[in-house]
This record gives C-alpha cells, sequence and structure tokens, in this order.
C-alpha cells in the first residue's frame, strides 16, 4: 500500500466520523400557567413589600435627627426641632 493510499483511508475514517456527529436539537421549554401565575404572584408580593413600617420609619427618623444633632456637637435643647424637623422630611420623602 502506499503513502497516498493510506492517506485517503485516515480522510475516510476522520470524514464518516464527523458524519456520526450530528447537533443536539434544542428543546424549547414550556412554562405553565400555574408557573406564570406564581411568579407574578411573587412580584405583587415584593411591590407591596415596600411599603415602609412603623418601626423602619422611626428608625429613620432617629437616624436622620442623630446626625443632625452630630452636626452641632450635640448642643442641648434643640432634641425636640429636630425630631419634628426629621419626621417632616421623612414623611414628605415617603408620600413620594
Amino acid at each position: 500500500m502506499s503513502k497516498n493510499e493510506e492517506k485517503r483511508k485516515v480522510t475516510k475514517k476522520k470524514v464518516a466520523a464527523k458524519k456520526k456527529i450530528t447537533k443536539k436539537k434544542v428543546v424549547k421549554k414550556t412554562t405553565s400557567k400555574k408557573t406564570v401565575a406564581r411568579k407574578k404572584a411573587a412580584v405583587k408580593r415584593t411591590k407591596s413589600s415596600s411599603v415602609i413600617s412603623p418601626r423602619e420609619r422611626y428608625e429613620m427618623i432617629a437616624t436622620m435627627a442623630y446626625y443632625r444633632a452630630e452636626q452641632r456637637n450635640f448642643e442641648p435643647g434643640h432634641d425636640v426641632q429636630d425630631w419634628l424637623d426629621c419626621e417632616s422630611i421623612i414623611d414628605q420623602m415617603l408620600s413620594h
């Protein structure tokens, strides 16, 4: 057998091996109506949970009032006014 004949056999084997390999079919995943409904309900729950609780509102006011007092080096006599100012600011922010 000559070298050319050997190369042809090897080439034929490679071609035959390549033909056997086929592409896998991509199967489209179908989503059931129940799954879609569950996802929509989860989104609604997430949106409604963006409402600030009274405890979170209180903590926001307290934090803001603390930083205001810190800016004045905790000078006494302004704590009630700081609280009221911060309360109105936070309420305005939450109403938007």
